[in-house]
């Protein structure tokens, strides 16, 4: 795996000794060269750095505000400090360096900071390569859901007494079974249905519809106050009905999250 790397310093000479050190390890790409801070960030954003090598006392912008600017990109790279200062280490490792050499610089030891960068590497394509097949995964879900999926009108059709009733969902206030048959209510009448109500949760805009209880389905724009009646019990009390919605407990933590109370 090739390292890519940019060095900056203010001192040409530095920078060449940098330079040569590099050239004699395997395996490394160096990108690019900046007298300052500014002309570092610049050649970031224009091309891959996996790793910075970093003076930290430059003129315009030092080594640690360049590196705090770094960190605001969209792909931040790694940095490391060579610098002839031996008390700013502390700094440098709180701002998140990789490694801080002070110089004079010895091949092993830049060799090494290389081959740790090359770790963070390798372990960040790892994550990136698990990340891409966890989206797939769920992509791949979505589309056979979506493909299975049976795509309905925000009408209900409700077969009574030989005519079929279009009921707008958003006038629908609760659904409740009753033995083999759902009573629907809206906010005008009520209708007994052949659906069960787990054929009308599928049905129903799940955003509006809550299923409260085994027994009842309600339109959560409908729902007026939440009665709290001691150890885990609720009620509902809804608009357009007298009717009181027994909420379990198992669905009180779902109902909280879903209208983020």
């Amino acid at each position: 795996m090739s390292v890519r790397l940019l060095i900056v310093d203010d001192d040409e000479r530095e920078r060449i000794v940098l330079r040569y050190v590099l050239e004699q390890i395997k395996n490394v790409e160096i990108v690019g060269e900046a007298v300052h801070g500014l002309e570092a960030l610049m050649l970031c954003q224009e091309k891959k750095v996996d790793l910075v090598f970093l003076d930290i006392t430059m003129p315009e912008m030092g080594g640690l505000e360049t590196a705090h600017k770094l960190q605001q990109l969209k792909e931040v790279p790694l940095f490391a400090f060579i610098t002839v200062k031996k008390d700013m280490a502390v700094e440098a490792f709180e701002l998140g360096a990789l490694d801080y050499i002070v110089k004079p610089i010895e091949q092993n030891r830049i060799e090494q900071t290389i081959e740790r960068a090359r770790q963070h590497i390798g372990d960040w394509e790892t994550i990136e390569e698990m990340v891409k097949n966890k989206l797939k995964e769920r992509i791949d879900l979505i589309l056979e859901r979506y493909r299975n999926y049976e795509l309905y009108s925000d009408k209900l059709p409700v077969r009574e007494k030989g005519k079929i009733s279009l009921l707008n969902q958003d006038d629908i206030v609760f659904c409740e079974s009753q033995g083999k048959k759902v009573y629907i209510c809206t906010c005008n009448e009520g209708f007994l249905s052949n659906y069960t109500l787990n054929e009308l949760e599928k049905r129903l805009n799940s955003i509006n519809f809550f299923r409260a209880h085994q027994a009842y389905i309600v339109n959560l724009n409908y729902i007026k106050e939440i009665l709290n009646l001691g150890e885990g019990s609720y009620v509902l009390h809804l608009e357009k009905s007298d009717k009181n919605i027994i909420l379990s407990r198992s669905k009180a933590k779902l109902l909280r999250r879903k209208l983020g109370i």
